[in-house]
């Protein structure tokens, strides 16, 4: 059989099973969420100071963050389920998080002096950042990615390490509960690299899992 009608094949085929992704993705989701918040109630919990911190825009943003990362993500993790879809030109949708991440840290500069700009960035718990947010990427990232074997992405590693940065990015907002580091700075350097790692893990793990 020649590629091209294997793919037309599997787009016929993932045409009569669409609408079993919709309820799929939820499953899948609750269950990869419901691992994550087991692990954040057993290792992490809620700051103490929740109640007051949450009314602070520097802690607001961090959520805020997060969201715009995770849910453009996962509508382009759907949209890679049928073979004959292109991820890479449908990228150009991570400049929402790019502009709330800039906006963020522009918003930090401009209401914070200066002498706390480095030490806002460099935080009081980098490591527990970069540990977290991976561990509570790991139940959704599983998750999404048994989801999608469902399918036929056309690019593994790229439909992996999007489903990566999008569980990392729920996972950011899961951790944003616990983390007492509230600077902008903080959040562009630091949950940064913790979701570019849980990208690379997603991008590996989908170049062998996803392969079809």
């Amino acid at each position: 059989m020649k590629t091209s009608d294997l793919i037309n094949a599997l787009v016929e085929d993932q045409a009569v099973n669409e609408p079993l992704f919709g309820p799929t993705l939820v499953v899948w989701l609750a269950m990869g969420l419901a691992v994550s918040v087991a692990i954040f109630a057993a290792f992490l919990g809620v700051r103490a100071d929740i109640a007051n911190a949450i009314i602070d825009p520097h802690v607001q943003f961090k959520f805020i963050f997060a969201a715009s990362l995770f849910v453009p993500l996962l509508a382009l993790t759907v949209y890679g389920l049928w073979p004959e879809r292109e991820l890479v030109p449908m990228l150009r949708w991570l400049a929402l998080p790019m502009v709330v991440l800039v906006s963020g840290m522009a918003f930090q500069l401009l209401t914070s002096p200066s002498d706390y700009w480095v030490s806002g960035m460099v935080g009081r718990y980098p490591s527990a950042c970069l540990r977290s947010i991976p561990a509570l990427a790991i139940g959704p990232l599983l998750a999404i990615l048994a989801m999608l074997r469902n399918g036929a992405p056309a690019q593994p590693v790229v439909s992996g390490a999007i489903a990566g940065a999008g569980s990392g990015g729920l996972a950011a907002f899961i951790y944003a509960l616990h983390c007492p580091d509230d600077s902008a700075l903080f959040v562009a350097l630091w949950y940064s690299l913790a979701i570019g790692i849980v990208s690379v893990i997603g991008g590996l793990l989908g170049r062998y899992w996803l392969k079809w």
